[in-house]
């Protein structure tokens, strides 16, 4: 009876990494280099390697910095110095592999590399600026905003 419960407590932990357990999580950082902040409601968090991303967090990279974000289906994100972006949504069902991507890319570079949901449903992801948005029919692309004066 013990290794049942074992067997499924370590499944359980799998599926939650997976981003199956764990409510509003969308991804995790996977790397940092100097400051980011993760802006989440009123509260501002430093990133650090294995902090989750949440649907709605705006992320902020400062002059020093970059971050790369494994989001759950696979896509990577990376963002370089003096960079905002907005998770604005992201959906995601590992069973039938569909969901719903949306950033916004307020300033800086985005590096985007599309995962499952963008291989099997193109249309569904979008990147947004204050100028366009990007419908994306590829798998990989970086788009750059200039700052505001």
């Amino acid at each position: 009876m013990k290794q049942t419960i074992v067997v499924i407590l370590s499944c359980a932990a799998l599926l939650g990494f997976a981003g199956l357990g764990f409510a509003n999580e969308s991804g995790i950082v996977k790397t940092v280099r100097g400051q980011v902040l993760i802006e989440r409601g009123s509260s501002k968090l430093e990133a650090k390697v294995g902090d989750p991303v949440q649907e709605r967090d705006r992320l902020v990279v400062q002059s020093n910095g970059s971050v790369g974000i494994s989001m759950s289906d696979e896509t990577l994100l990376g963002m370089g110095p003096n960079s905002t972006m907005v998770i604005d949504r992201y959906s995601y069902d590992p069973v039938t592999r569909e969901g719903k991507v949306e950033t916004s890319i307020l300033k800086g570079t985005l590096r985007y590399v599309t995962g499952l949901i963008g291989k099997a449903n193109p249309q569904s992801i979008k990147v947004m600026t204050d100028n366009a948005t990007i419908g994306i029919r590829g798998t990989e692309f970086i788009v750059e905003v200039p700052g505001k004066n």
